[in-house]
């Protein structure tokens, strides 16, 4: 999915229809697979759990109403969505769904208690400056900006809550950025251990945060349950209430599971209805980044003659050192405050922002070591970059190497390893932030059939990146991301059928770290997981 372009200054509470609004402003494509947009709807309620646990409750409903929106409303349409094949999956996500949205009416007087309380802030401090100002007029003399500055107030000048909160550029304050990271992950880490101690898995932990009721009955068995089809209605009345008006009939829509049962869905709020503020930046995105199994890896051609030109890097003469990894966790530590918040510092060429995408150094010298074997024969490796989000940002703390096949050209996941890397990403709570791979024999570009994939890993999180190793080329490695626009809608409208093929459009992708949404951040820790057979 791709995010709302609208953005505005952070921290601002938002209302529940501009909360809705942008829920339901992402684009779905019926060219990618349906098990692709499986994988989005459990992406968004990792990040909704990510953002409940740090108390970001707005974003949180963000997410926990995009996933309703994705299940009831688009996926329905897809001309695989009766394929006996995805029925489990969506049994499950309906579940998930009837769960959920009792929560998003259990935030929502929370969610509309912040934002009366800004207007309230922002009336008070409108009136503040009225009084001074007439009382300016009265004695004839000038405020000087010094004494104005003193003066305080409860909403500041970009319009964000004065809560203490400091926002910040991740590529400024890098160290920063690490030490935060480092021990949220820690917290994290031991509550997930404190949590297996007692006897409950990390996947059962997992799933009930989702709301995935998980029983002894067979998930295929839930579709025909007698109230299966009561909880669904249930969950779209509940879903419609959410902006607080009644949705016309012209807007109702049908089939939204097995049994052909007839949803009613919010409307976007009308342009006089709607508030006239500036979208929030996001926090992220959609599903931008799958806990489930990344799109299958291409096979590579010679070049095309369709890359844009690469600038070239500074060589770095790292020693190839064995990967890193993670220390063991200690005893659970309160959760990081939310005293930094992460602002973006790059956008896309329309304008959307992308989140800061924090990469360890190291992390590329540690998979061209995993990789070497199958470099020496000419054959190509992948691995999978997944991480978490903290304070507004991506870091990436994991590189997971999945059951793989390869050639010279093709590196391809197999179905055992997309499954084994679904359930390491789920228990451990992982947005899947892209994709590593070789092109031991060719040039640092991406092929069109590396568009492809990175398309389906950027749909879901827009700040998804590709990173190229051509350890035998100049430049020898890249980071890159589709362009949006014309990269990423022309990608995902392609219907060429071939393996590989050339697209008419020009600046397809470009540099995602010089300059881009990526930082490089010294000391960050990483853990390496080989998932090979």
């Amino acid at each position: 999915m791709a995010l709302s372009r609208h953005h505005a200054a952070m921290n601002r509470p938002l209302s529940v229809q501009e909360l809705v609004a942008q829920a339901q402003d992402f684009e779905f494509s019926t060219n990618r697979p349906l098990q692709q947009w499986i994988r989005a709807s459990k992406m968004l309620l990792t990040e909704a759990a990510i953002c409940e646990q740090d108390g970001n409750l707005q974003m949180a409903y963000l997410y926990l109403y995009r996933h309703a929106e994705l299940v009831l409303d688009r996926m329905p349409h897809h001309p695989d969505y009766k394929d006996p094949r995805y029925r489990d999956d969506l049994a499950q996500a309906r579940k998930a769904l009837q769960r959920n949205l009792q929560k998003l009416e259990q935030w929502k007087p929370r969610i509309t208690q912040d934002y009366e309380r800004y207007l309230t802030a922002l009336e008070r401090r409108a009136a503040e400056r009225h009084r001074i100002l007439h009382e300016h007029e009265e004695a004839g003399r000038r405020q000087s900006a010094d004494s104005l500055g003193r003066r305080r107030s409860t909403v500041s000048d970009d319009g964000t809550l004065d809560d203490g909160s400091q926002t910040l550029r991740a590529n400024e304050h890098s160290q920063l950025a690490v030490d935060l990271a480092h021990r949220e992950i820690r917290r994290r880490d031991a509550t997930r251990q404190s949590t297996k101690e007692v006897g409950i898995s990390p996947g059962t932990v997992a799933s009930r945060r989702r709301g995935i009721v998980v029983g002894p009955a067979d998930p295929s068995e839930l579709i025909n349950e007698p109230s299966q089809s009561d909880g669904v209605r249930e969950a779209g009345r509940l879903l419609r209430r959410q902006d607080g008006r009644q949705v016309p009939t012209s807007q109702r829509v049908a089939n939204r599971d097995a049994s052909a049962q007839t949803f009613h869905y919010p409307a976007v709020p009308n342009k006089e209805e709607a508030i006239d503020w500036k979208m929030p930046a996001m926090q992220p995105s959609y599903a931008r980044s799958p806990t489930g199994p990344p799109p299958l890896l291409p096979a590579k051609p010679k070049h095309d003659g369709l890359a844009p030109p690469i600038p070239q890097r500074p060589s770095a003469s790292v020693p190839l050192t064995p990967p890193t990894a993670s220390p063991s966790p200690p005893a659970p530590q309160p959760a990081v405050p939310s005293k930094y918040t992460f602002k973006p510092t790059a956008f896309t060429e329309s304008g959307a922002p992308l989140r800061t995408v924090m990469l360890p150094p190291d992390l590329r010298t540690s998979f061209l070591n995993l990789a070497n074997p199958n470099t020496l024969r000419n054959f190509e490796t992948c691995g999978i970059l997944c991480g978490t989000l903290i304070s507004n940002a991506l870091f990436i703390n994991h590189l997971i190497i999945p059951d793989q096949t390869s050639t010279s050209d093709t590196c391809d996941t197999t179905e055992e390893g997309d499954n084994a890397l679904f359930d390491y990403c789920d228990s451990h709570e992982l947005l899947v932030c892209g994709w590593i791979h070789t092109h031991p024999t060719q040039s640092c570009f991406l092929s069109s059939r590396d568009l492809h994939t990175s398309s389906g890993y950027q749909v879901m999180l827009p700040e998804a990146i590709a990173i190229v190793c051509a350890p035998r080329q100049n430049p020898d490695w890249g980071i890159f991301r589709l362009t949006d626009p014309p990269g990423l809608e022309a990608v995902l409208n392609c219907h060429q059928k071939g393996l590989f093929h050339p697209h008419a459009e020009n600046h397809l992708y470009t540099d995602a770290l010089r300059p881009g949404h990526v930082v490089e951040g010294p000391g960050l820790k990483f853990e390496v997981v080989d998932l090979r057979l």
